[in-house]
């Protein structure tokens, strides 16, 4: 039986690596190669939910658009099945990186239209003549379409499922994400100045609020950075481990190509 005790020390910090990295950045700013890099260096696996992101890219690597012309409803589907395979299979691979936050966002309005129609409330949701209409019938319509914006609870709560699930299926999580406002560039330096990530309402707040670090990727030249610094009240940097702080080198371009500096983030 366990013995409780109350302490009488400062007990020291145990974990210095985040378990949730958040790399929040402007398209085509080298986030694809970084985090493809990663999957070569560690165990690691991508998970891709973009249409054609990384098929430029050497990478361990699954896609939900395998063929790059399924459409949503298809890619929705091989989602599941990887993401129930990756359950199955927990602890496979110590690092799973999520690559994109905002294509999630875009599938929850689905999981989150038939989670809804499962629920005592939503039970006549999508309902024709006794029976549930599918995805694709021309009379289906999307939680989302709830007055009073009432269905972008059910969104939300399928996107937060999700991250918990992630958290079962690896020790480590990797999120790639865009940003929903504007940014920066001037002399060769590309930088991220907006405060919000790329998501729907509500859920860019709740979701920062439940990940361990959030960095802006800093473009300088041939070198990227990840910017952890906060500005004003920006959502979208900060960390809980006192490791990452500042700017911190990720990669730089060398004539042997791309070179990443991830031991500066995983010990």
């Amino acid at each position: 039986m366990t013995e409780f005790k109350l302490p009488d020390e400062v007990e020291k910090a145990t974990q210095d690596s985040p378990r949730d990295l958040v790399i929040i950045g402007i398209p085509k700013s080298g986030k694809g190669s970084i985090l493809a890099d990663f999957t070569k260096k560690y165990n690691a696996l991508a998970f891709d939910l973009e249409r054609g992101g990384y098929e430029f890219l050497d990478a361990r690597k699954i896609s939900i658009y395998p063929n790059h012309n399924e459409d949503v409803f298809t890619a929705y589907q091989n989602y599941i099945k990887y993401r129930n395979l990756l359950l199955e299979n927990k602890g496979k691979y110590e690092y799973l990186i999520i690559d994109g936050l905002s294509d999630l966002d875009t599938l929850s309005e689905i999981g989150g239209t038939l989670a809804y129609m499962n629920t005592v409330i939503g039970k006549n949701f999508n309902v024709k003549n006794g029976q549930k209409l599918k995805y694709g019938d021309p009379d289906f319509k999307l939680v989302t379409t709830l007055p009073d914006g009432a269905g972008y609870k059910s969104t939300r709560e399928w996107f937060l499922n999700q991250i918990e699930i992630f958290r079962q299926i690896s020790k480590y999580r990797i999120y790639a994400a865009h940003v929903s406002d504007k940014y920066v560039k001037d002399n060769g330096r590309e930088e991220v100045v907006g405060s919000e990530i790329s998501l729907t309402g509500k859920l860019k707040t709740i979701f920062a609020s439940k990940v361990t670090a959030l960095a802006k990727l800093v473009i300088e030249g041939d070198k990227r950075y990840l910017n952890f610094d906060v500005q004003n009240d920006s959502v979208i940097a900060g960390s809980r481990s006192a490791k990452l702080a500042g700017k911190i080198l990720i990669s730089e371009k060398t004539e042997e190509g791309i070179k990443t500096y991830w031991e500066n983030i995983y010990n």
